[in-house]
């Protein structure tokens, strides 16, 4: 594979979900990819750049008396494992979650949902991995509620009366999970620090 290409791809659909998300979920619709394929293309490159940004974030915060590389190691893989955690557990909720709005249980479409909107908080994640300092930025992180109103209009075959209402719920559940996995595991790693 091209790796100019795969990371164009990967700049492109990210600036595409958060400058035009309308346009970018029809076209998100006409791709049929496989839960695998979006986890390869997108979410693992993402992935790795969060915990390499939370690494470096790491690095330069650190307390040189209780210094160790094992430490750098654990500042990369909470923000990567609360972001994990948290898209699987969304993406279980939001595909049970459709049956009750009288829409079609899809597991793919669910992931898709949940993955592309999630995209601002996996960014706000990767600037504050290396800025801590710059936690306002964190507000960002609501615009995957507007991301998930065209995405649920666009993907899901849900009566348009419930969409609003899906599109709020789904978007909401997907951040209070985030914000229930990110602080076991902050607690988790904490403790181990």
């Amino acid at each position: 594979m091209n790796f100019k290409l795969f990371i164009w791809n990967l700049i492109s659909r990210c600036l595409g979900i958060i400058g035009s998300p309308k346009e970018e979920w029809k076209k998100i619709k006409e791709e049929d990819d496989s839960i695998w394929q979006m986890i390869t293309r997108f979410l693992l490159p993402l992935l790795f750049i969060l915990a390499l940004a939370s690494m470096i974030g790491g690095y330069f915060r650190r307390e040189e008396s209780a210094w160790t590389s094992g430490l750098l190691i654990i500042a990369g893989l909470q923000p990567l494992l609360s972001i994990s955690v948290s898209l699987l557990i969304s993406t279980v909720a939001i595909n049970a979650m459709i049956v009750t709005f009288r829409g079609t249980q899809n597991v793919n479409l669910a992931f898709r949902l949940v993955f592309f909107s999630f995209i601002p908080v996996i960014l706000v994640s990767i600037i504050l991995g290396v800025w801590s300092e710059l936690y306002i930025t964190g507000l960002f992180s609501l615009y995957s509620f507007y991301i998930m109103i065209f995405g649920v209009r666009i993907l899901t075959d849900l009566p348009h009366d419930r969409e609003s209402n899906f599109s709020t719920l789904a978007s909401t559940v997907i951040l209070v999970v985030y914000l229930i996995a990110n602080f076991i595991l902050s607690s988790f790693f904490g403790a181990i620090h």
